[in-house]
C-alpha cells in the first residue's frame, strides 16, 4: 500500500530551487528509506516551512507519520494532497486504509443515497471539470438537435431527438451537481483531529462543560471559528467547541 516515496516528482519540482530544499528532500527520503521516520518528518516539515508545497511532498509526509503511528497527522497530511491532485490513486488508498484505523466510528444522519452522492459523486470532479462536462453537453445538445432539423432521412432525425432530449437531462444533472460541488467547497471548511484525544465543550472555553470526547484522524466540518476555537459538527449532527491546535485545517 505504502509505495516508495515520489522521490522523482519532488525532485522535478525542486530541481530549479535553491539547494537546502533539495537537500531536504533527499534528508527526509534517505531517513523514510532507514526507518527513521521522526527524522524524515522533520525534514518534510522543514520543506513546507520553506513554503515549498505539492501534493506529494503532503504524501510522503503523511506515509511518514503513519509510520511513526501519529494516525491524525498522517490523515491530515493526506487530506491536503487530495485537495491538491484528487485523482492520485496512492494518495486515495493510503487515505482509506488510514481511515479504517481511526477509534471514533461516526454514524452518519443522513440516508445512504445522499451520503454516497455527496462523497462519492460531488468529490470525484473539481468544479472546473463539472463546468466543462456541462459545456460539453450543452454543445452536443444543440449539435444533436441540428440533426434532427436537418437530418436527411427520419431515421437520423428520430435519433437526434433521442439523443438530444438525453443530452439535455444529462445537461442538468451535471449542472445542479456541479452547482452543488461548488457550493459545498465554498461553504464546507473541513479539519481532523491530529490530537491523540481531545475534548468538545459546550462553549468556547476550556471551563464549560465537556459534551464529549474524539481520537485522532476523526474528521470534522467546521462551521464557526472564534480565535483559538472551532465550532465544529459531526457527520450524526452533534455539535461542539474545540481547540484549534488539536485539529489540523484543510
Amino acid at each position: 500500500m505504502f509505495k516508495k516515496q515520489n522521490i522523482l516528482c519532488l525532485v522535478l519540482v525542486l530541481l530549479s530551487l535553491a539547494v537546502r530544499p533539495n537537500d531536504l528532500l533527499l534528508k527526509g527520503e534517505k531517513a523514510y528509506g532507514q526507518r527513521e521516520y521522526k527524522k524524515a518528518i522533520t525534514a518534510y516539515e522543514d520543506l513546507l516551512k520553506e513554503g515549498y508545497v505539492s501534493y506529494q511532498l503532503y504524501y510522503n509526509l503523511g506515509n511518514a507519520y503513519y509510520k511513526n503511528h501519529q494516525l491524525g497527522k498522517a490523515i491530515y497530511n493526506y487530506e491536503r494532497a487530495k485537495k491538491l491532485n484528487h485523482f492520485d490513486e496512492d494518495v486515495k488508498n493510503n487515505l482509506t486504509l488510514a481511515y479504517t484505523k481511526t477509534i471514533d466510528k461516526i454514524e452518519v444522519k443522513e440516508n445512504f443515497f445522499i451520503s454516497a452522492v455527496k462523497t462519492n459523486v460531488l468529490s470525484s470532479f473539481s468544479t472546473t471539470t463539472w463546468a466543462w462536462m456541462s459545456i460539453g453537453a450543452c454543445v452536443l445538445f444543440f449539435l444533436f438537435m441540428y440533426l434532427f432539423i436537418a437530418g436527411p432521412t427520419v431515421f437520423v432525425k428520430r435519433l437526434s431527438f433521442f439523443v438530444a432530449l438525453v443530452l439535455l437531462i444529462s445537461f442538468f444533472i451535471i449542472y445542479f451537481l456541479g452547482n452543488s460541488a461548488k457550493n459545498a467547497k465554498e461553504q464546507n471548511t473541513f479539519a481532523v483531529v491530529t490530537a491523540a484525544e481531545t475534548k468538545v465543550f459546550t462553549e468556547p472555553t476550556s471551563t464549560a462543560t465537556s459534551k464529549f470526547g474524539l481520537h485522532e484522524g476523526t474528521r470534522v466540518r467546521i462551521v464557526e471559528l472564534n480565535a483559538d476555537w472551532i465550532l465544529i459538527k459531526l457527520e450524526n449532527g452533534n455539535e461542539g467547541w474545540l481547540r484549534l491546535n488539536d485539529v489540523g485545517v484543510f
